[in-house]
């Protein structure tokens, strides 16, 4: 008897301990995730868009031979700073080489007439003085010499021209900057004026950058621009619009121009880009916004947000909610269908919440634009 009462205090004891460890779990299941939110308002306001382009030096060109022939060597590698004179490629020049030798023999051979000449017209003048020889010889070494004289000067002027035509055979930088491309390599064979190496000169930065047909209306020469550089993180650069083309390119963007207003060591031509341009100015028309962090996207591409029901002062329900957005603004994105004014939406962590899950206001700030 005193086991079996023993037994049965042992198993009450064991149930009140797994129901305190039900309770216990019970309120450890009772998570309140946190929340940031804010409050959306109608105000006007300036709409933005950023398009991705790519910088250029401000003065960029193409360096070519003025000859054709096999190239010998290439000095020079992409993204090398140059400076004016130096050696950037040559061209076989042998057959060049032995030209301009026979040209300067030939020089040397009518030097050697011309003088020949003028000796004999010296010899025939003091002999036709002295009455010795008649006028027509006399004319005839006065023809002579001439002859020479033309002769000499022509093979000079064929020897600098030839001697110049040898300069052609080496390609130098014309002024000091950098090699943003190189196009043709060793032992290829050049044609006279084919690009060998793009070169970008100057101290201007340019970004090139494609607008949709949709904007560009809206964009203008003047007009400022930021400019964010994916290789320079955490700094933006000022430009502004240069150059407006009222012809699309094949990808069907109109090209637009930005100048940046400073040039920095960290960038180079080549680098890309995104450019944010003003597309809205502001305006009396009311417009609600909701920040960047604030917004969804759902795999079917359609955009969400999460609004707050407010349970007390201190917890709510969030509720899934899709909208349809327009342009950003300096602030967020434009609502153009889907919410009320007054509304609450979560601010960040959207994609770590769930619709009807109950939420604890971690801090509240009420954005109005």
């Amino acid at each position: 008897m005193k086991n079996t009462i023993t037994k049965l205090f042992i198993f009450l004891g064991f149930v009140l301990l797994i129901g305190s460890c039900s309770k216990e779990e019970e309120k450890q299941e009772e998570v309140i995730r946190p929340i940031r939110y804010a409050q959306v308002y109608f105000s006007g306001g300036e709409a933005f868009q950023t398009f991705a382009g790519v910088s250029k030096a401000g003065t960029e060109s193409q360096l070519s031979f003025r000859v054709s022939g096999v190239l010998t060597s290439i000095n020079v590698v992409e993204g090398d700073v140059v400076k004016k004179g130096q050696l950037i490629a040559t061209i076989d020049d042998s057959d060049a080489k032995i030209a301009f030798q026979q040209t300067v023999a030939q020089t040397q051979s009518s030097k050697v007439q011309l003088e020949t000449m003028k000796a004999n017209l010296d010899r025939t003048k003091k002999l036709y003085e002295a009455n010795n020889v008649s006028l027509s010889e006399y004319e005839q070494a006065k023809n002579s010499f001439s002859s020479a004289k033309a002769a000499y000067k022509n093979s000079q002027q064929t020897e600098d021209l030839k001697r110049r035509e040898l300069s052609y055979y080496k390609l130098y930088v014309p002024m000091d900057g950098i090699i943003a491309e190189k196009i043709a390599s060793r032992n290829e064979n050049i044609m006279a004026g084919n690009p060998v190496v793009k070169f970008a000169s100057g101290n201007d930065l340019e970004i090139k950058v494609g607008i949709p047909e949709k904007y560009i209306s809206k964009i203008k020469v003047g007009d400022k621009v930021d400019v964010a550089f994916t290789s320079v993180s955490g700094k933006k650069f000022k430009g502004k619009v240069t150059k407006l083309s009222y012809v699309a390119d094949v990808s069907s963007t109109f090209p637009v121009t930005v100048l940046l207003d400073a040039k920095s060591q960290n960038v180079r031509p080549g680098m890309s880009a995104n450019v944010t341009f003003q597309v809205q100015q502001k305006s009396s028309q009311p417009y609600m916004i909701v920040p960047v962090d604030a917004v969804g996207e759902a795999v079917d591409g359609q955009r969400f947000v999460y609004t707050v029901e407010r349970l007390d002062d201190k917890t709510g329900i969030v509720h899934y909610k899709t909208i349809q957005i327009g342009d950003i603004s300096g602030k967020g994105f434009i609502v153009e269908k889907g919410l009320k004014e007054g509304e609450m939406v979560v601010t960040s962590g959207v994609t770590k919440i769930s619709d009807g899950l109950k939420v604890k206001f971690l801090k509240k700030y009420q954005q109005k634009i």
